[in-house]
């Protein structure tokens, strides 16, 4: 997506946020629409576009009068592109039917499918989740939000999901009870047993646990309630979101942490320092399944898995290019945040905004080395090898010697630019410099023994 796209994009988004919060839901509609079709793989477009309509039809769980008759055109455009394996294209026809009932389950699950499909794989949760509340005891939509939870190692959701499927079904459900089985082992092989152990030790420390005769305790009141508390008694308390919704998050309850950031926003008309905290909180929702992803691909080895950490990873640098972009566009003095987006430009292979970016960076001394490594890079991958040169040597000076790898990085970058650029005294300078710390540092070694061999031919 060009820069120019993305920045209309969000522009629809925030103004369409705003006529959310003012009761202007047709255009909210319209706006959040173009957010959805134009980038459908993306959570926050589709979140507000579910809440804007959700709120419109003030939660009525049916939608528009005669929803069945009115989105029976979209229907058979979902149809058509369900056969035809047009997932982009299913996304675009469910959009309508959700525009007449935000509620229908079957365009919903049709709609994760696709977004299964295009490897969207938050987005696809956010309509899950969105059928579940429209119908919490369907079989099918727990089986699937079973799996979609379980894809991204949220194993106590997805087992609380099989659970539902389990009870829903008259007799029972043998493989819901195999696949709950499945994630309790999941969960211990990646505590380490540590929940087990956490438990004896608290229950080893509290006497009523023991005893089944004790008398009960009434449960103390918690400190997430005594805040749930303060917000009804003054909407606008800005504090108690903020603690609530990081309490959730520390327990990886991504969902409801952005649940309650998005009603302080609602409450106080958008204050900044929800806004990007939900920001916040979302990256490391990102950071956190990114990384279940790639334990995923590498215990698993399949081809599916090594998609997914792909996709996993490449959503991750979306929605930080996303956030990081907003900010800059908040702070433009903050070098940092023009740093970081640098950063992002350049693993998206926006090279030429990410080396615009990255020079206004370059001010702070604090990642001027880094900078000019990153500059130099850039350059190299859109063919100004002198430039790329020239940033690569004064990363080299500027990167102090205790950051060892970076600096080792510098020089291996210079060196292969070098030998690239058959000037080889300069390629075995910086080689040697490497060897003289590290003589197994990636192929250093065999480019030195080529170099040698070039010379003695020359001989």
């Amino acid at each position: 997506m060009s820069p120019a796209m993305r920045r209309r994009l969000q522009e629809c988004l925030q103004k369409g946020v705003q006529s959310t919060q003012s009761g202007n839901f047709e255009y909210a509609t319209e706006l959040l629409t173009q957010c959805i079709t134009g980038d459908p793989g993306n959570l926050v477009y589709t979140q507000a576009f579910l809440g804007n309509l959700q709120r419109k039809y003030n939660n009525n769980k049916k939608g528009s009068s005669l929803a069945g008759i009115r989105s029976a055109g979209a229907k058979a455009g979902m149809m058509n592109a369900n056969r035809k394996k047009d997932w982009l294209g299913l996304i675009k026809s469910g959009t309508e039917v959700l525009k007449i009932n935000p509620w229908d389950v079957s365009a919903l699950l049709q709609i994760a499918n696709a977004c299964a499909e295009s490897s969207f794989v938050e987005c696809r949760l956010a309509y899950l989740k969105a059928a579940q509340d429209a119908d919490p005891k369907n079989v099918d939509v727990n089986r699937e939000c079973a799996k979609a939870l379980e894809s991204i190692g949220q194993y106590d959701q997805a087992i609380a999901c099989w659970t539902r499927v389990d009870s829903l079904t008259k007799g029972g459900n043998e493989d819901a009870r195999r696949e709950i089985a499945k994630l309790q082992v999941e969960i211990t092989m990646n505590s380490g047993g540590k929940r087990d152990v956490e438990k004896q030790q608290n229950n080893a420390g509290n006497p009523n646990a023991q005893s089944t005769s004790a008398a009960p305790i009434a449960p103390k009141r918690s400190r997430t309630d005594e805040l749930e508390a303060q917000i009804q008694e003054n909407p606008g308390e800005i504090l108690a979101y903020a603690e609530v919704a990081e309490t959730h998050a520390k327990t990886e309850k991504w969902g409801d942490a952005e649940k309650v950031l998005n009603r302080g926003l609602e409450a106080t008309g958008g204050d900044m320092r929800l806004r990007e905290q939900l920001e916040d909180i979302q990256i490391r929702r990102a950071k956190q399944q990114s990384l279940i992803a790639d334990k995923q691909a590498a215990d698993q080895k399949t081809p599916e898995a090594t998609a997914l950490m792909q996709k996993m990873r490449g959503e991750l640098n979306r929605l930080e290019l996303d956030v990081f972009r907003k900010r800059v566009e908040r702070y433009p003095g903050n070098t940092n945040f023009k740093y970081e987006l640098g950063i992002r430009l350049k693993m998206a292979g926006n090279f030429s905004e990410a080396i615009k970016m990255l020079q206004d960076a370059r001010q702070d001394p604090k990642h001027r080395g880094h900078v000019m490594l990153d500059l130099g890079e850039c350059f190299q991958q859109i063919k100004q090898h002198n430039l790329a040169m020239q940033h690569y040597k004064k990363a080299i000076e500027e990167i102090p010697e205790k950051d060892a790898e970076q600096r080792k990085k510098a020089l291996y970058r210079a060196g292969v630019l070098s030998q690239g650029l058959k000037d080889v005294d300069s390629a075995e300078k910086y080689f040697t410099q490497i060897a003289e710390q590290d003589y197994g540092y990636r192929d250093v070694s065999d480019r030195l023994d080529k170099i040698a061999e070039e010379r003695n031919k020359g001989e």
